[in-house]
């Protein structure tokens, strides 16, 4: 059974939304409840405050001025009214007594009082008045008037707390959110590395991406998986064609070089054969006697030509087309140093700007170290002939490229061979590569389209499943590098005569 996928990302953020927003809402239930006491225990209060208020005026009426507001004060100082404001004025309308002042803002609200006073609240003229007679004969004016004041505080405090809550309650929406987005999200980091790697050719990244915590995520990467999947078949299909064509070269090759041999070569030896009775048999006559030795000569010339010609046609011998059994690399390092040589004695009768040609060869052990390739492990490696007939091409081609388009003074063919020290020759690699110092390539992706060679390397490359890296070096020049993974094996030790 298929294991289900993770919650996608708007049920994650709606699930951890709900519980933030319960538990906002549990806390606005528990404070209102209290909230609620408070306001109860409030208006008792201050009902009881203006019982007690009322029955202080009406036991002041016995005694005098003086002890009748202190009185009054007492009561208002043990419990204020709500609501009301008390007024006591004389005969002469003189105050006698007044509403304390407001008691400062603790909570910093003050200027929101003073805002919804000016600008929201209506003046209230309501009031209700009543003489009180005092022992002397005197009257006092007594008056209960209207007072929105501590309605207003209290009603703008449970605002300014209910604002404080929902305010409390969105950052915290906003937390969880961001936390979830950030968390869901997390591997969209590794995502993006596989894609740029895809784009560098390199679908490994893709093929290590671990399950997605979400949906979305994970929909992402079944895609660039199934691309990856695209990508390797259209791959190997293209390394097959690029083998057959490959393959078909070489038989051309190979025909073409079994043609100049076996016609060409009988045909030239009878000629020379010819040219030779025909000296002897004109011996006595030095003109004719030297124009047969200038076509024995002739023929012996066309004869190494052709030689050299069947070298390159078929550098490895009969088998290179691939099919044959592993080559020691000794072979290979010997038709290397062949062609390096050649080149440079193809240098020297020249007369262009001197060039001078390198060739480097190293192996590479299994932890790194570097050493020369000693002439026993060079006759135990075998090389698959595929993969050396590969190096012996690419070497041939940049070589040429060298000599014709570089315009260098030195050239420099260097072969690493990666590999233990004994079979089965763990990881082994090859690293090939050649630097000059010459005018380089200013337009890359131009050279590919002049045919100067470097996208049939390219394809030789990748045939085999290696990696191909060209471009400027250090100094001005250019600088090609390849590396090609191949199972070794024991060459076939050659048949006793």
């Amino acid at each position: 059974m298929n294991k289900a996928l993770p919650f996608d990302l708007p049920r994650l953020v709606m699930r951890r939304a709900i519980a933030v927003g319960a538990a906002a809402l549990l806390l606005a239930a528990v404070l209102g409840l209290v909230r609620v006491g408070d306001n109860i225990d409030d208006e008792v209060d201050a009902a009881m405050a203006l019982a007690g208020v009322m029955a202080r005026l009406g036991s002041v009426q016995q005694t005098d001025d003086r002890s009748a507001i202190d009185a009054l004060l007492a009561t208002l100082a043990g419990g204020g009214l709500r609501h009301l404001d008390l007024h006591v004025l004389d005969e002469h309308g003189h105050v006698l007594l007044r509403p304390a002042p407001s008691p400062p803002d603790a909570a910093g609200l003050g200027w929101l009082y003073d805002l919804h006073r000016r600008l929201l609240s209506r003046p209230d003229s309501r009031r209700v008045t009543w003489q009180l007679a005092r022992p002397d004969g005197r009257v006092w004016r007594v008056s209960l008037s209207a007072s929105h004041e501590s309605e207003r505080i209290e009603a703008l405090n449970n605002l300014a707390g209910a604002l404080a809550l929902l305010l409390a309650c969105i950052a915290g929406l906003l937390l969880v959110m961001a936390w979830n987005v950030r968390r869901a999200f997390a591997p969209l980091a590794g995502l993006l590395a596989a894609i740029e790697r895809i784009e560098h050719h390199d679908p490994d990244g893709v093929r290590r991406l671990p399950a997605m915590p979400i949906r979305e995520l994970e929909a992402i990467a079944a895609a660039l998986r199934h691309l990856v999947q695209g990508l390797d078949a259209a791959e190997t299909q293209r390394q097959l064609l690029s083998q057959k064509v490959l393959t078909l070269q070489e038989d051309e090759r190979a025909l073409l070089a079994r043609e100049l041999h076996d016609e060409f070569g009988q045909r030239l030896t009878a000629l020379r054969f010819d040219a030779a009775w025909l000296v002897r048999r004109l011996a006595d006559q030095p003109e004719l006697c030297a124009v047969a030795q200038g076509m024995a000569e002739r023929c012996g010339e066309v004869q190494r030509d052709i030689r050299d010609l069947l070298v390159r046609l078929r550098p490895l011998g009969p088998g290179d087309d691939g099919a044959g059994q592993p080559l020691p690399i000794s072979r290979l390092i010997q038709q290397l140093q062949g062609l390096v040589q050649s080149w440079q004695d193809s240098q020297a009768r020249s007369q262009s700007t001197p060039m001078t040609y390198h060739l480097a060869l190293a192996w590479q052990d299994e932890h790194g170290a570097v050493g020369p390739i000693d002439a026993s492990m060079a006759e135990r490696f075998g090389l698959p002939r595929d993969v050396a007939l590969a190096v012996y091409r690419l070497s041939q081609e940049a070589l040429t490229n060298a000599a014709r388009h570089a315009r260098a003074r030195e050239v420099r063919l260097r072969l690493v061979v990666q590999a233990g020290r004994e079979p089965p020759w763990a990881g082994a690699q090859l690293h090939w590569s050649v630097e000059d110092d010459g005018v380089g390539i200013a337009d890359p992706a131009a050279a590919l389209q002049q045919g100067n060679g470097l996208g049939g390397m390219q394809e030789r490359v990748w045939a085999l499943g290696g990696l191909w890296a060209w471009g400027p070096t250090d100094r001005p020049g250019l600088a090609l590098h390849a590396t090609l993974r191949f199972q070794p094996a024991s060459p076939t030790p050659p048949p006793s005569a």
